[in-house]
């Protein structure tokens, strides 16, 4: 008899393997028994994990609870009260139905599940390591069921290696955990890490009050209703108008049927009602989608997440048009910003009165800036610049404006340099505009703004052209890290009166460790109730105006490193340079320009912003004299 080399897997690995799809992180594994709690109908949640999960977890419930038959096998492979046959996968109505979750658990952990039914005089538990059963004994619980997971991935050694650090692990978690909670006004949810309690969400909310409890009392103020319904598919939830709230972070929640997921589809067609209004800030919706059972397949992925539409058209025009005509409904408390009717905030520098600009104030420097004298740019030292550009208050109108962007580099340049192609022109072609190798280091008399993005100089070898956003970014980099490198704190201003801060309960969760270093950068926190801090004071340089939507973003960028509560300090530098820079579109002085050019040519690499964007191109004397046969 030949022998094979092709056998069945022992029933430990089968489960491994499996795990493997289903529980990825300690996120996803609560995940799981969070929507176990919810088809057994519980109204009150409770999350406890120690060590971002990896050393215990605990999901609590209140649901109606396993009898000791029933907990005898819920741990075994595909093992379910969700489905009986093939047809009920196409009219789910609940969240789980493989049978897969609790298996896949039990076998990279030691789990420890009890339970108790409303008819049942004690509760019963059961022990198992690996997937294994050790023990069984009975307990006296309340009704419902918890699961006590320890020693997550005790077995796989490997996926350990893959997860990140304990804050990371709890954030991952939160953001889980509010999900489903904002898809479940109407439960309780508690969540505690390390015995300290991050995220309460009250039984019997409204929605609006449940997003006030997870992303902030002020985005949930801030909100407008959706409610619209396309080729049978119903649309309903909140939005933010555009330029409401000035985020960096799309904070996105759709749902399907009440089940939170993710899709592209719907992202762009969010995106895609935002995009007339021409503003910076990201989408922030909620949202969830009503449509037939065969119109969609969440049956693609183990993790429940991804759903696959059977008409993804209808899905977009239909998310689209929700969000689209709840922006142009009236709403007095609700106004659209339009970009281009912001007024400009007059601002003399000696300029003519009939000329105002927005200026760059209160520079940090108690005499003119000295000019560097060496054409070695590596020789210069490092000066001080100041702050932001101060924008002025919107008005509000309730249509988007007909055309708004940003110019883009290329256009300006093909704008300006060229000319219709013959025989007798030298086209001017992309490599000719390149970074200067050398530049002339005493900054020259005249400056003139290109499309209030763009400064425009000459020196001794052609034209500079300077992206005044990037160019900011650079010399702020350097300010802050310098600040964070020394100890010396940037100067702050107290505020009169302190500006309420509402912040998520992620960035809640974090915000107590990042205190010290907020403060050595002029901004003063202090907590004044769940989810809400006091700014009383700011960097001395930055306008108020655009201090919140600083912080903020200060916060979108420190957030999404790998380590949110001690980010390195260039991740801090970096992230206040973004967020306090001008933008393209602030008109500038010839005096802020000429100062401007002056601290760029003093920083340690004037050539590239902290993210690598060039700051500076030439175009050369030589090219020009070519276009004009020279």
């Amino acid at each position: 008899m030949e022998t094979t080399r092709i056998h069945p897997l022992p029933e430990e690995v089968v489960n491994q393997i499996a795990a493997g799809e289903v529980v990825e992180r300690p996120a996803s594994a609560i995940k799981e028994l969070i929507e176990n709690a919810l088809d057994a109908k519980a109204t009150r949640i409770e999350i406890q994990i120690t060590d971002g999960g990896k050393k215990s977890i605990l999901v609590r419930d209140n649901g109606e609870g396993m009898n000791e038959a029933d907990l005898n096998i819920c741990y075994l492979p595909h093992t379910t009260s969700k489905l009986k046959s093939a047809e009920d996968l196409f009219h789910l109505a609940t969240n789980g139905f493989r049978g897969e979750a609790i298996a896949s658990i039990a076998a990279v952990s030691k789990l420890t599940i009890t339970s108790r039914t409303a008819d049942s005089a004690e509760a019963h538990s059961v022990h198992l390591i690996g997937g294994v059963p050790d023990s069984h004994y009975t307990d006296a619980s309340p009704r419902g069921t918890s699961f006590f997971i320890e020693d997550l991935f005790f077995n796989a050694p490997v996926r350990k290696t893959f997860l990140g650090s304990d804050t990371l692990e709890a954030s991952r978690i939160l953001d889980t955990v509010t999900r489903l909670a904002i898809a479940n006004p109407n439960v309780r949810f508690d969540y505690k890490v390390n015995g300290r309690d991050v995220f309460t969400g009250v039984e019997g909310n409204d929605l609006r009050s449940r997003i006030a409890e997870a992303l902030g009392a002020g985005i949930a103020k801030d909100m407008v209703p959706v409610d619209y319904e396309e080729a049978g598919i119903r649309v309903s939830g909140f939005a933010i108008p555009p330029g409401i709230q000035k985020n960096k972070r799309s904070k996105l929640y759709f749902h399907v049927q009440k089940r939170p997921i993710w899709n592209p589809i719907m992202t762009k067609a969010v995106n895609r009602a935002y995009e007339p209004y021409g503003t910076t800030s990201s989408p922030i919706a909620v949202l969830f989608l009503e449509m037939a059972d065969l119109d969609f397949d969440v049956n693609v992925h183990p993790n429940k997440r991804e759903v696959r539409f059977a008409n993804e058209n209808d899905v977009f025009l239909a998310v689209h048009h929700a969000v689209r005509d709840a922006f142009q409904k009236p709403d007095e408390e609700h106004p659209i910003i339009r970009l281009e009717d912001i007024p400009a905030v007059p601002f003399h520098t000696g300029t003519s009165p009939e000329a105002p600009v927005v200026g760059i104030k209160n520079f940090k420097t108690e005499r003119d800036f000295p000019l560097p004298t060496s054409e070695l740019i590596n020789e210069s030292k490092p000066t001080s610049f100041a702050a932001p550009v101060q924008k002025a208050p919107p008005k509000t109108i309730q249509e988007p404006p007909k055309k708004y962007r940003t110019p883009d580099p290329d256009d300006i340049i093909q704008d300006l340099f060229s000319l219709p192609e013959n025989g007798n022109i030298i086209p001017l072609t992309p490599q000719n505009l390149r970074p200067p190798t050398r530049i002339d280091k005493t900054p020259p008399p005249q400056f003139f703004q290109l499309a209030n993005t763009y400064l425009v100089c000459e020196d001794s070898e052609g034209l500079l052209l300077i992206d005044q956003n990037a160019a900011h970014q650079r010399i702020l980099y350097e300010q802050a890290l310098d600040s964070l490198k020394s100890e010396v704190a940037l100067e702050s201003q107290e505020l009169l009166f302190p500006e309420m801060i509402d912040v998520s309960a992620a960035e809640a969760s974090v915000i107590p460790h990042l205190l010290p270093i907020l403060d050595k950068l002029g901004f003063h926190l202090e907590l004044f109730g769940k989810n809400t801090y006091q700014l009383r004071g700011i960097p001395r340089d930055l306008p108020f105006s655009r201090a919140v939507e600083a912080l903020h973003n200060l916060f979108a960028d420190v957030f999404e490193g790998e380590n949110p509560e001690n980010p390195s300090q260039e991740l801090w530098a970096k992230a206040w340079a973004k967020s306090n820079a001008i933008h393209a579109g602030d008109k500038l002085s010839v005096e802020e320009m000429t100062m401007m050019m002056a601290s760029l040519l003093a920083t340690q690499d004037p050539m590239s912003s902290p993210c690598g964007r060039p700051t500076l191109m030439r175009l050369p004397l030589t090219e020009i004299h070519k276009r004009f046969k020279r």
